[in-house]
């Protein structure tokens, strides 16, 4: 059923912040671990008591015009491309393992879904899932009530039920798509998305989406079992008081005795550190690390002509994991950041955190090749085979890390990258400026925003607003704006959707309010959502 055009959302109350808890003192915490410090500043239903002086502001919601009118706005093809997803619980081979996980289709490489700028996306979600579900269309500027972020932008897809997504892809570029229910996404529920660009000037002959991902699910546990043991009240409630951060997912199962076991053996290891990283590189170790769904002893091949100049179009889907990426025997010009063009730069390796997307051209050398992709500052790697099609013997496995010369070679950092001319935002001051803080709560495994603007991000239609992030936590934070992309005036204005904000280090993203709505804003390791490091931006009448 079309239930985006049955649901009728309700309006909230003026100045009341969908999703993360904010006190009177501007924390934005999630779950029960952060629960007493924001309760302090709420009222009797544990809303925000905006005080007695705040003014009634009109919010726009998901289903009103100002949304459909953005949307007629939109510069269309006029062609329709329609695809179906099936969200279901399976049991896939991986290497001989015999895993249960959550997928779309058959296996865990979900459909590789392919448009053209301009073009109209319909897709048909169907939850085969015990539990509700939504999907999130990740660097996609699409109206607001098809973003799928679950309760802000549409009901959540009930289990047997279906929902529509029907939007017009306006940006070409390198995105994904993944479920924005609870732990989900560090399932297999995730998948490439590439919109096609007519004006393509890269001159690459060949292409491959290459989707790198850290794996923990049916491997003796499960995510739910691993967010439990990094904070054990992470274990429901919703609304924004425990875990899911109050994005419309149903409360975890709880975990067996055996997968409780091994999840907080996962946890408890060393935390690696990364100068790249600036510190701390993650919680949670990973046993495996994929490359399209395959795992190391069984790469994916990515096959081309010798001689061929190959775009390696770059996802890194991982829950939680940073991956230093080099192709052995080859150097890799980048070309592209989460879908804009930068002007080229050569390196050997680059660092890609979560969510992120990198476009690299390569200039394929006869042979076979590892495509290699570190855990940053810890142990665990990702691994595929650029071969080309003179090359002789099979691929062979992977299974132990090849000691790449190009992975201590040049490195190039995202603060490096800079904007090609037709990717720059136009330079203006910006109208509204907010300053949000990254925090912690020092003992526990609790995250979330703080400062007076950290609840009350709102805008009008065709402001250019500044939003400045100060991280005062031990570790880097992907910091992802739903339906916007952001420029960096420190990186010379480089266009992203999720950038790194290192610990100890400050970012301002500069932004044009033109996609009216209600939207998320959130770190994208997929815990320390959970954890309560959200927060929702508000268009404004």
């Amino acid at each position: 059923m079309r239930a985006a055009a049955r649901w009728q959302r309700r309006r909230r109350s003026p100045l009341l912040p969908a999703g993360p808890l904010v006190g009177r003192r501007g924390l934005v915490l999630g779950g029960a671990a952060g629960a007493g410090a924001a309760l302090a500043g709420c009222g009797s239903e544990g809303r925000a008591d905006p005080g007695p002086s705040a003014p009634a502001l009109d919010h726009v919601a998901a289903t009103d015009p100002e949304v459909a009118a953005a949307e007629a706005r939109r510069s269309a093809s006029g062609r329709t491309v329609d695809v179906g997803l099936v969200a279901r619980a399976t049991t896939v081979d991986i290497a001989g393992r015999a895993v249960d996980t959550w997928v779309y289709g058959d296996g865990l490489a979900a459909p590789q879904i392919r448009v053209g700028r301009g073009d109209r996306l319909r897709a048909v979600v169907r939850n085969e899932l015990a539990e509700s579900t939504t999907v999130h269309w990740h660097g996609i500027a699409c109206r607001n009530d098809m973003d799928g972020a679950a309760p802000t932008t549409q009901e959540a897809i009930a289990p047997g039920a279906e929902f529509t997504y029907d939007f017009i892809v306006p940006d070409p570029g390198t995105y994904w798509y993944h479920s924005h229910s609870g732990m989900q996404s560090d399932r297999a529920m995730l998948g490439p998305l590439v919109v096609e660009d007519p004006e393509d000037s890269s001159g690459a002959d060949e292409e491959f989406v290459v989707v790198l991902d850290d794996w923990v699910d049916g491997l003796g546990t499960t995510p739910d079992a691993v967010l439990q043991a990094l904070n054990p009240a992470l274990t429901g409630g919703h609304g924004g008081h425990g875990a899911h951060a109050g994005h419309g997912a149903a409360a975890p199962a709880t975990p067996s005795a055996s997968e409780a076991a091994t999840a907080a053996g996962l946890v408890a290891g060393d935390h690696g550190s990364s100068d790249a990283l600036g510190g701390m590189t993650g919680h949670i170790t990973y046993p495996l690390h994929l490359v399209n769904g395959r795992p190391p002893e069984d790469p994916a091949v990515l096959e081309a002509a010798p001689g061929a100049r190959v775009r390696l179009r770059l996802v890194n889907a991982a829950a939680e994991t940073a991956y230093r990426v080099a192709v052995a025997g080859h150097e890799m010009t980048v070309i592209a950041a989460d879908g804009f063009d930068v002007e080229p730069v050569v390196t050997d390796a680059l660092v890609i955190g979560s969510a992120q997307r990198y476009d690299v051209l390569v200039t394929a050398r006869s042979g076979a090749w590892p495509v290699v992709a570190v855990v940053e500052g810890r142990s665990g790697h990702a691994a595929a085979v650029l071969r080309t099609r003179d090359a002789t013997g099979s691929a062979g496995s992977l299974a132990t890390a090849p000691d790449l010369p190009e992975l201590s070679g040049r490195l190039v950092l995202e603060s490096e990258m800079r904007p090609a001319a037709r990717s720059r935002l136009e330079q203006r001051e910006p109208d509204r400026s907010y300053s949000i803080d990254l925090i912690e709560v020092e003992g526990r495994y609790a995250w979330g925003m703080a400062g007076a603007d950290a609840g009350n991000l709102v805008m009008r239609q065709g402001e250019r607003i500044r939003i400045t992030m100060n991280n005062t936590t031990s570790m880097w934070h992907p910091m992802h704006t739903h339906g916007h992309t952001f420029a960096i005036p420190g990186y010379g204005g480089l266009r992203k959707d999720t950038a790194l904000v290192l610990p100890g280090q400050s970012m301002s993203i500069d932004f044009d309010a033109d996609n009216p709505g209600e939207w998320m804003f959130h770190c994208h390791n997929v815990y320390h959502f959970e954890a309560g490091m959200t927060a929702n931006m508000r268009y404004v009448r």
